[in-house]
């Protein structure tokens, strides 16, 4: 089992781990209309990757941390050398999703996939599909790890 961390400004784990989000706005690893769960090998990355998505102000924000573990045979981890060479362009380039529809939604037999941060490119993140008939098996792991509120004066 590996455990993934999850930073988001919602309370409702169902919410967080929906993948609703995907509908509305493409991810660097997925199209516009697919669901997908972003998550991250340590809270401190998912934090930096919360950031740079919803604005680096330390003045004033707030989030909540998850985990939830994965089964590490559910997940497809493909070689550096074979990412498309714009993985980590930005702004993110339909390559990196066409390589991800192709070698990991459409198939179907893997639950999650790693591909390396952007921000961090040394660590990690999971893309997991929630709509992956083992997701609801997993999804009973899934742990809200508490709440940041940055102070104020």
């Amino acid at each position: 089992m590996a455990i993934w961390y999850r930073v988001h400004h919602d309370k409702n784990e169902k919410n967080v781990f929906s993948g609703d989000g995907g509908l509305y706005v493409a991810g660097r690893w997925s199209f516009k209309g697919t669901k997908a769960i972003y998550c991250s090998q340590s809270i401190a990355l998912a934090t930096l990757e919360w950031l740079c998505h919803n604005g680096l102000s330390v003045s004033e924000f707030d989030y909540f941390r998850y985990s939830i573990e994965v089964p590490e045979n559910l997940i497809i981890k493909p070689s550096k050398l074979k990412l498309p060479k714009e993985w980590n362009f930005t702004p993110a380039t339909d390559e990196a999703r066409i390589f991800a529809t192709k070698e990991f939604i459409s198939v179907g037999k893997f639950l999650g996939m790693i591909v390396p941060s952007v921000m961090v490119p040394e660590e990690n993140n999971l893309i997991i599909n929630p709509l992956h008939p083992k997701f609801n098996n997993i999804a009973s792991s899934i742990k809200r790890l508490g709440f940041f509120k940055a102070p104020t004066r």
